[in-house]
């Protein structure tokens, strides 16, 4: 039921556990923002991370722009040797200002709320796997 009114609300909670320290956690994080190089950009401080996804990407030929792209925002807590990851996966505040209504008049109507929600699996919920699925792979102890 979780999950549900997650996925509802266009949020996604997740806490992980690992052993790695704060500091080798961040330096992992800092790795991926390589702006240049990686679809990711954000910043660091002593106590979590924001990474977003960017929301315009070049290829040969052309670009896309997803303006649902995901972020995520994340505490970081070291105790008795674990470290815990407590992130909050979501979109911009001002896309799901803009949205919200949009998305409101859809769950009330049949006709719309299907190309509503298959909008937004495409533009939000893959997205925010695969951002998700990067951090938890950075978080692997595989030193």
């Amino acid at each position: 039921m979780n999950k549900f009114f997650q996925r509802l609300f266009l949020f996604e909670k997740c806490e992980i556990k690992t052993k790695l320290s704060k500091q080798q956690i961040l330096t992992r994080v800092t790795s991926l923002l390589d702006y240049e190089h990686t679809d990711y950009y954000g910043s660091v401080s002593e106590y979590g991370f924001f990474i977003g996804e960017k929301n315009r990407k070049h290829f040969i030929g052309g670009h896309t722009r997803n303006s649902f792209a995901p972020i995520a925002k994340a505490k970081i807590i070291e105790e008795n040797g674990i470290t815990s990851v407590s992130m909050v996966l979501r979109m911009h505040i001002l896309v799901m200002i803009l949205f919200v209504p949009i998305y409101v008049v859809s769950l009330l109507t049949i006709v719309m709320f299907p190309f509503v929600w298959v909008l937004l699996h495409f533009a939000f919920v893959k997205p925010t796997k695969k951002l998700k699925q990067q951090i938890e792979n950075l978080l692997v102890e595989s030193d």
